[in-house]
């Protein structure tokens, strides 16, 4: 199963990116963490991109398997999402930054395509054993 949905470019648009995956994911015992990789990710793209800016926008793409996938592309501009490898109990003034470096912890993978003048998408694989949806059979057997 995969889903893919635009949405407008400002803050108050994280959180319904937020639900619409934590709903997809409702049956899972990852709903929780991919709520969370959404709403890092998506809020990197609208403060650090153009996505932010106005008339911008995000996309968010949700997989549901074995390895579970959530990305996030934005419209580019800044640098090049990376994550911060200082320790996560630095001093309180260097806040930012830290939201990618969990996301990574998380994540079986983590990984970025794209660049700052086409637009990024910042993904990430989570392990999803418990997925509710039956896969199809690959072939039926005939009576």
């Amino acid at each position: 199963m995969s889903w893919r949905r635009v949405f407008p470019g400002r803050a108050d648009q994280i959180p319904l990116a937020r639900q619409f995956a934590m709903f997809l994911f409702a049956e899972t015992s990852i709903a929780a963490e991919v709520g969370f990789v959404v709403t890092e990710l998506a809020t990197n793209s609208v403060r650090h991109t153009r996505s932010g800016q106005h008339g911008g926008r995000f996309t968010v793409e949700l997989v549901l398997g074995g390895l579970a996938y959530v990305g996030v592309s934005d419209l580019g501009g800044g640098g090049y999402p990376t994550v911060r490898h200082d320790p996560l109990n630095g001093p309180v003034e260097s806040e930012g930054g830290r939201g990618l470096r969990a996301v990574s912890q998380m994540a079986a993978m983590l990984g970025v395509h794209g660049s700052p003048i086409e637009g990024h998408t910042v993904w990430a694989d989570l392990i999803c054993i418990d997925k509710p949806y039956e896969d199809p059979p690959l072939a039926t057997s005939v009576a």
